[in-house]
């Protein structure tokens, strides 16, 4: 009977044991912003944790309040953090392994400020409790009036809406969000920060265990394997760029920017520009299709008048859009055949056209219109502009894209991006405005 009583408290004790270490191999923080780039870091610290026999939890939290339940130890830590959080939270202590480098950054928008620069905002908004940011506004020769909410999508929406002139964040937060895919918004880097780990003291032990864990994971090469597997990826580094070459800048004939003479708003602007940077320029003006094919094998330096969605291979757009095309228009006649519809202009047209028919590609818009007006097709895409002038019939006209972005592509190759830093340089340091249409 005694066995059987020992047997079974045992048991009980055994059970409870294991309560307790299944209770402390679980780790709560609170749950950050979603984002590729967040999701690595995540990633980084679950596989270091794990080989310590840890796992980890996460809750949604507002930012400041899971800053003090990890200070209370409610929760275990923060994920990652800037250096400027121990000046608040002692409580809390840092893993000393670099996670991550981060810019902070100015978001604006260029149709209401041109460039935009740093110290030119009456208002901005950041999310709440972001310490790195709070430092840099502080730093402002002037500060303007400041909105901080509570999550990221409230600043987004400010900024989408026009209610603030710039919107500051991390660039991680700033690639997640539907900014990042809208052209007409531009950033500039306002600080480089470094990023934590930390836990609360109560956690302290498993510091230096940590911190071995995680320099493993950097001298195997698996930081740099969950960078790929989750798209972070550190920019490419630019050499000085060499002087003495010419460049060599192409404009596909777009009427009022790049005109075949060699005249319009972005030729203009290049030979302002582009002679700055290097002994020689040399224009090319030639068709859409060429251009593109010279700047993907590199055989010239300089594209100009480039939307950001034309997604083209082997390039590298400029930080700052120079100008704006026009609008694009589906032309008709009044009665409709069963022709194809005609473009001569870049292949993206295609993709904002809602038919079933067919593309007809011809060498220029004139070819287009004279088909047009043979009823040899049945509509044309083009921009007002390229209306030709002998025509005397009537067009039906359907707005089918409003103004867009245009940036200066470059290869995306070591002078292609030295060419690049040059040229967004020089633009930030030395051109009052972008030029206008």
């Amino acid at each position: 009977m005694k066995l059987i009583v020992r047997a079974a408290l045992l048991t009980l004790l055994t059970a409870l044991f294991s309560g307790v270490l299944m209770a402390q191999e679980k780790l709560t923080f609170r749950a950050p912003d979603e984002s590729a780039f967040t999701n690595y870091v995540t990633a980084v610290l679950e596989e270091a944790y794990r080989e310590l026999g840890i796992q980890l939890e996460y809750i949604e939290l507002p930012r400041i309040r899971g800053e003090q339940l990890a200070a209370e130890g409610t929760i275990a830590g923060e994920l990652g953090r800037t250096p400027s959080l121990e000046d608040k939270r002692r409580e809390l202590r840092r893993v000393p392994f670099p996670l991550f480098t981060f810019d902070v950054v100015a978001v604006t928008d260029r149709r209401r400020c041109g460039f935009c620069r740093p110290g030119n905002y009456e208002s901005l908004a950041y999310v709440n409790g972001m310490d790195a940011i709070t430092k840099v506004v502080n730093d402002l020769a002037e500060t303007p009036s400041v909105v901080t909410p509570t999550d990221l999508e409230q600043v987004v929406k400010l900024v989408e809406a026009g209610r603030v002139d710039a919107a500051f964040m991390a660039d991680f937060q700033y690639q997640g969000s539907s900014l990042s895919s809208n052209p007409n918004f531009i950033i500039h880097q306002l600080s480089i920060e470094q990023g934590f780990h930390y836990l609360n003291e109560e956690h302290a032990r498993l510091i230096p265990q940590l911190t071995y864990q995680l320099q493993k994971l950097k001298e195997s090469g698996r930081i740099e394997e969950l960078q790929k597997v989750y798209g972070v990826y550190a920019e490419k580094p630019a050499q000085p760029l060499d002087a003495s070459k010419p460049i060599v800048v192409l404009g596909p004939v777009q009427k009022g920017l790049t005109n075949a003479d060699g005249t319009g708003v972005l030729w203009a602007f290049a030979k302002q520009v582009f002679p700055q940077m290097a002994a020689q320029l040399h224009p090319v003006v030639t068709s859409w299709q060429r251009a593109k094919q010279m700047i993907q094998e590199a055989r010239a330096d300089v594209l100009l008048g480039v939307r950001a969605n034309q997604n083209i291979e082997n390039i590298t757009l400029s930080k700052y859009h120079i100008g704006y095309d026009d609008s694009l228009y589906l032309f008709m006649l009044e009665e409709e055949n069963e022709g194809p519809i005609c473009v001569s202009g870049p292949r993206f047209i295609e993709d904002l056209v809602d038919t079933q028919r067919p593309f007809y590609r011809a060498d220029s818009s004139l070819d287009c219109f004279a088909l047009l007006d043979m009823e040899r097709v049945n509509g044309v895409v083009d921009y007002r502009d390229n209306l030709p002038d002998w025509t005397e019939k009537p067009y039906k006209q359907q707005l089918i894209a409003e103004p867009s972005p245009l940036f200066v592509a470059f290869p995306d190759t070591q002078r292609g991006r030295s060419l690049k830093q040059a040229f967004d340089n020089y633009l930030f340091s030395n051109v009052n405005e972008p030029p206008q249409n």
